[in-house]
């Protein structure tokens, strides 16, 4: 059976300055592959009803050409940004890729067909797409794959009848922090353990940590790769190109390709010495995965911040927008439990800084 490398990367706008092309610094990375798999975070529509979010991400329908021309053969469109135009808009991205034949999973227009199988020099890869809190509407004829274990452990079942590899694309976690939730990291290996062999995870917004685990890889997150990465947070541009290589049926091996995400949004190779320290990066943030050191305690202490921060940043700007209900949102969500373990762990650590400096 011959070789076949499957290149994953993370959250896609299709959004660039100056209309520069969004994937032509990459184009050398991207052809090296068999399967090309991406996190499409965007609506591809000109018109729709906007939702009432800090952040709504939209692109002209025909800038669906750009993936086609990349070589995308499989796309996520389960996430948290596939309604910022509505019903409208969620129809109009589905036909912008169906004009241009781009295969995706995660939601569709007809409930149990968010999936897909692709066969690459004689193998079957199939492909499963969810979105944490995602919201169907059937009345709408709108499907969105929501994780839910239980779903997610049938539907592996299921196409692992008709499919020799099982790659499973996840949107989750808590945006702009580099490490997933005790709660991220069972659910992942649950999964490998009942027959996927890859885990793909985005909307962090920043690469997380990546794990060998048993007989599969679970990258948490994949981060950003072709975005505005200013508006997710400031802590970094860099990101990574995922590069899976399977032999004789199995994952053999991966590699990871440094990129920079540059002033016009569009993804560049780095050079050999800043691409040793992004490479040194995922190794340091991935040591505590696989030392099992991430407790819920340390989680919270690791996130509290960023987390507390930028969601009170986007309730801000949606009060100022929308009014009074956002307001009313606001302060119902910063007396929610897990703000409440957040402000506990801020006081863990500021505790621990004064013990340490007694």
């Amino acid at each position: 059976m011959d070789d076949i490398t499957l290149i994953a990367v993370g959250d896609i706008s299709l959004q660039t300055k100056n209309d520069k092309h969004p994937f032509k610094a990459v184009e050398s990375v991207l052809k090296c592959k068999d399967i090309l798999f991406g996190n499409l975070e965007t609506v591809l529509s000109n018109r729709g009803k906007g939702a009432e979010k800090a952040v709504t991400l939209y692109a002209s329908p025909d800038k669906a050409s750009y993936l086609k021309e990349a070589g995308f053969d499989i796309l996520n469109i389960a996430n948290n940004h596939i309604l910022d135009l509505g019903m409208e808009g969620f129809h109009n991205t589905l036909a912008a890729l169906r004009q241009e034949e781009l295969t995706f999973i995660g939601a569709n227009d007809k409930p149990d067909s968010s999936y897909a199988i692709l066969e690459k020099k004689g193998l079957r890869f199939g492909f499963l797409g969810y979105c944490e809190g995602a919201n169907s509407l059937p009345k709408n004829e709108i499907w969105v794959n929501k994780i839910d274990q239980t779903q997610i452990l049938k539907d592996i079942e299921f196409i692992k009848s008709e499919c020799d590899l099982v790659i499973v694309s996840l949107h989750w976690g808590t945006e702009n922090v580099f490490y997933p939730s005790p709660k991220q990291i069972s659910l992942a290996r649950r999964l490998i353990d009942n027959g996927a062999s890859v885990i793909l995870g985005h909307h962090s917004h920043v690469v997380q940590g990546i794990e060998r685990y048993k007989h599969g890889l679970i990258a948490y997150s994949l981060g950003n790769f072709q975005f505005d990465y200013k508006i997710s947070c400031s802590k970094t541009n860099e990101s990574i190109v995922l590069c899976l290589d399977f032999q004789n049926g199995l994952l053999e091996n991966y590699r990871i390709v440094p990129v920079v995400i540059d002033h016009n949004n569009i993804p560049v190779i780095l050079s050999d010495k800043s691409s040793k320290r992004v490479k040194d990066h995922v190794k340091n943030i991935s040591q505590p995965i696989k030392d099992d050191q991430i407790t819920w305690g340390w989680w919270f202490e690791q996130i509290a911040a960023e987390y507390l921060s930028g969601n009170m940043k986007s309730f801000i700007i949606r009060i100022k927008r929308y009014g009074i209900k956002h307001f009313l949102q606001c302060t119902r969500w910063l007396i929610c439990p897990f703000c409440l373990r957040c402000y506990a762990a801020i006081i863990r650590l500021k505790l621990k800084k004064l013990v340490g400096k007694a």
